[in-house]
């Protein structure tokens, strides 16, 4: 699923990249590292709130957001993305799609897990063999089930085999490719003690209180990472965070009480960094299996019912903005032909009533007090909905008593989000294809899903794009979802902290973070 705070894009190089045989030589760091506005200096230690706490820390199973936040500084990929949209690398030094089903990566030499032991073109095999494995339970195995086979071709290279040609191939490398060592998984326990290549250590994880990250000395690029330590806290999204920057008890927050938006990214004791084209879509859920949002019909009058400006307005004090497609409008993948859907409380109340829907009809959402602008989009909408004869009860619960009965379908109205929705097809694949590993809704549309296949496997970026545009039209009418929100991320900080940038993966990269002169 999905997670907040929360499991994926722009095709960086668009469609040269991606169907081109032509060698795409990387550069081996992000652009953010080449272009500081400050001198960043060596040593200190980040205190940085994040909004939730991870599940676990090993990528393969990870499905909260905050996992990969702190995940991302342990492990490195092949490939990554930069604020730009450009595929860099990290662990390949360069990259060469053969044919349409044939990747070869040529890879660092000098790279080493944490545990010791070097970086070989072996972990890689084994890292997306164990994703891909039943047993592992990975919700990301949908995004890599076009691998047929994954080879050690020399000492530094491994090749990529797939079965069929595959649109979004690098942008899933670059967004749950996480790099992992056999050795350090099978002989401890990867939720709680990750082990990967990437700039910082794991040191602990008190649970409940904060995860502490140290610099990895052995790390393979030169003069990185700046910081000494990284202690990340579980803090609410409150006046509390403000308060803790001010104090100067923490340095950096990955959010803000949003109705202080305007203010605090112009006030100059502060740092305020976002990207349009980087964040979540928030979406409405509805069990399509439970009473009752089995029926369509009432599936569609609430969607009829919802007004997505309000939600903006009042649930994000006008921030980001209003959520029609899982893409941002910055998106190369946005639609801007794709009708809006207009609020109509008439036509969904003929809809009930055609239906033989009696009213008042009473429901449940499951609300996240964690999440401010989550539990307020469920108070807009139960308003929306008593114009229509709905009366929606809201159970706010804790967010790990959220997410067990998400996706254990024990919920009949919810909010909800999925992280790194850079590619349409890793939102798609997962959220909505039948059997998804993150459907949590347990939708079913064999035209949908027919849609989906062919879209993942077109190479022609304007025939993807037209194949969404379709899958886009069928999810308006069956409202199995309803797009509430396309939340872009706002990262504060201190002033003497810089190099921190908003990616489209929504990885943090604290590698190029620092304390600057």
């Amino acid at each position: 699923m999905t997670g907040k705070r929360r499991g994926n894009g722009v095709l960086g190089r668009r469609a040269a990249a991606l169907l081109g045989a032509a060698v795409i030589v990387a550069t081996t760091l992000a652009s953010t590292a080449t272009v500081l506005a400050q001198e960043p200096t060596q040593g200190g230690t980040l205190r940085a709130a994040l909004t939730g706490e991870p599940d676990t820390l090993d990528p393969a199973t990870s499905t909260i957001y905050t996992g990969a936040q702190v995940y991302d500084n342990i492990f490195s990929k092949l490939v990554n993305i930069d604020e730009n949209n450009e595929f860099y690398g990290e662990l390949a030094t360069s990259w060469e799609q053969v044919d349409d089903t044939t990747w070869v990566f040529d890879l660092v030499e000098d790279a080493t897990f944490h545990n010791g032991e070097p970086f070989t073109p072996e972990d890689v095999v084994y890292t997306f063999e164990r994703i891909l494995d039943p047993a592992t339970a990975s919700s990301y195995a949908p995004l890599y089930d076009a691998i047929e086979s994954v080879e050690a071709t020399g000492p530094h290279q491994v090749t990529f085999r797939l079965s069929q040609p595959f649109g979004p191939f690098l942008t899933n490398l670059a967004n749950n490719g996480q790099i992992v060592n056999q050795k350090a998984i099978e002989s401890s326990d990867p939720a709680r003690n990750p082990v990967g290549t990437g700039p910082f250590e794991f040191v602990e994880w008190v649970q409940g209180d904060h995860v502490t990250l140290k610099k990895n000395e052995n790390y393979y690029r030169d003069d990185l990472p700046y910081l000494d330590e990284v202690i990340f806290r579980f803090l609410l999204v409150d006046q509390s965070r403000v308060e803790g920057l001010r104090s100067g008890e923490l340095d950096w927050v990955d959010a803000v009480p949003l109705q202080q938006l305007p203010v605090l990214s112009q006030d100059p004791e502060f740092t305020y960094v976002t990207n349009p084209t980087a964040g979540i879509p928030d979406f409405l859920a509805l069990n399509t299996i439970q009473p009752p949002f089995d029926d369509p019909a009432v599936r569609q009058a609430v969607r009829l019912a919802v007004d997505v400006n309000q939600i903006r307005d009042i649930a994000y004090f006008g921030a980001g903005e209003v959520g029609y497609q899982e893409v941002p409008s910055g998106s190369s993948w946005f639609d801007p032909s794709a009708p809006a859907v207009e609020r109509d409380v008439e036509a969904a109340k003929a809809i009930l009533a055609e239906a033989g829907i009696e009213t008042p009809l009473t429901i449940d959402y499951l609300g996240l007090p964690q999440y401010p602008e989550l539990l307020k989009t469920g108070e807009v909408v139960r308003e929306q909905l008593k114009e229509i004869g709905i009366e929606m009860n809201i159970e706010p619960v804790d967010v790990s008593i959220w997410f067990d009965r998400f996706v254990n379908g024990d919920y009949q109205i919810t909010s909800a989000y999925q992280e790194r929705s850079v590619d349409p097809d890793n939102f798609y694949a997962l959220v909505l294809r039948s059997g998804g590993l993150i459907n949590t809704t347990f939708y079913s549309n064999p035209e949908l899903d027919a849609l989906v296949d062919a879209a993942r496997t077109e190479t022609d970026e304007a025939a993807r794009k037209d194949l969404y545009a379709q899958i886009r039209e069928i999810v308006a009418v069956d409202a199995p979802i309803i797009f509430a929100h396309y939340e872009t991320i706002n990262y504060l900080m201190r002033n003497e902290v810089c190099g921190s940038t908003v990616n489209p993966t929504l990885e943090l990269r604290l590698e190029h973070v620092a304390f600057c002169e």
